[in-house]
């Protein structure tokens, strides 16, 4: 009879391998596509890829491939910001209208954690922008033009930390801070804190979606003229904080194998751990957005995720740390289901839904 982890993790993978078939057979291999792998205990057991990273050049999708991973951004944001509160740098009842001038006019105060739990009240500046006349939707948004749409919002759409309202905006603020506080830039922040130690030499924060990166996925949707042809949707976010990521899976496997090891080392002070907080100081208690990762609740373990999705792009990071497992999702096709609640239950069929 066969041990009950290995039992269990059999039929993982499994499960696994039929989502995979099945995805296959969705997807047409001449298109675009997607990444996937499933890593335990820093190890890869399985990692496939379908389509193509370039239509026009019949580029194939690997696992060295860059995805533009949009809000997959925000928990590494979350955990310099985290790893700052840790070290006593920074507070989490930080009013940070005194450290960030986009906020200066605010009335109430905003504290750190408002914006790392989606609390403040802040519009997104992606709404914002789509808001003035006389602007394109596929025009270039950069980071100093998220900062002063930001800052002429004017009043907050509630008291801070009554409610969950997931806005762009907080983390484009959170990035701000983390460059003023160390004089750097968050892909600098970000390369010597994670990426070079790592070996993440595929991962970067980009504030210039137009910038040549080697080995770049080019993202896609369906023609509105035909469903037989595709239309490339380029990434128009100049942003960072909110998004700006750029990786692989093979970088992101390797740093699952990281999270875990700081998971097992430190417990409850891992920063896995900080990031899935839920603090009721700075948000409703029942939601499950702590600060920076959301959690899944499953009748075994809880799983832990932040997922993202833009100009075609989609991006999903599940983890399971007591079992040592995560999942990865990368796709470049518009509609891809990336969802954490579509994950688990193709790989944990009783995790409860979202």
């Amino acid at each position: 009879m066969l041990p009950p982890m290995f039992f269990d993790l059999c039929a993982l993978l499994d499960r696994f391998d039929l989502a995979l078939e099945e995805l296959r057979a969705q997807h047409d291999p001449a298109g675009p596509g997607f990444c996937l792998a499933l890593t335990r205990d820093g190890q890869t057991l399985r990692s496939a890829s379908h389509g193509l990273a370039h239509l026009e050049w019949q580029q194939p999708l690997s696992a060295d491939t860059r995805f533009y991973l949009a809000s997959e951004s925000k928990p590494w944001v979350a955990a310099l910001v985290m790893e700052a509160v840790a070290q006593g740098r920074v507070p989490l009842d930080a009013d940070m209208r005194g450290l960030l001038p986009a906020l200066a006019d605010c009335e109430q105060p905003l504290r750190l954690g408002h914006l790392l739990r989606h609390s403040s009240g802040l519009d997104d500046y992606l709404y914002l922008w789509r808001m003035q006349l006389g602007h394109d939707e596929d025009d270039l948004i950069t980071q100093a033009q998220a900062l002063a749409l930001i800052q002429r919002a004017g009043e907050l759409n509630f008291e801070p930390g009554t409610r969950h309202d997931y806005s762009n905006s907080n983390y484009v603020l959170l990035a701000e801070w983390l460059a003023r506080d160390s004089g750097l830039t968050l892909d600098e922040i970000a390369r010597r804190r994670f990426f070079a130690p790592w070996g993440m030499a595929s991962s970067s924060f980009e504030n210039d979606p137009r910038r040549v990166l080697p080995q770049r996925a080019r993202s896609y949707q369906r023609s509105a003229a035909t469903a037989a042809d595709w239309r490339e949707l380029p990434v128009n976010l100049a942003t960072w904080g909110d998004g700006g990521l750029w990786s692989t899976v093979n970088d992101l496997a390797l740093a699952e194998a990281q999270w875990l090891e700081d998971w097992r080392r430190h417990g409850e002070q891992a920063l896995l751990s900080r990031c899935a907080a839920v603090d009721p100081r700075f948000g409703p208690a029942d939601h499950r957005y702590g600060f920076g990762l959301e959690v899944l609740p499953h009748a075994e373990r809880p799983l832990l995720f932040h997922g993202g999705c833009f100009a075609g792009f989609s991006s999903l990071v599940l983890r399971s740390l007591p079992d040592g497992l995560a999942l990865i999702v990368l796709a470049n096709a518009e509609g891809f289901d990336a969802s954490a609640k579509t994950w688990a239950q193709r790989l944990w069929p009783s995790a409860a839904a979202l």
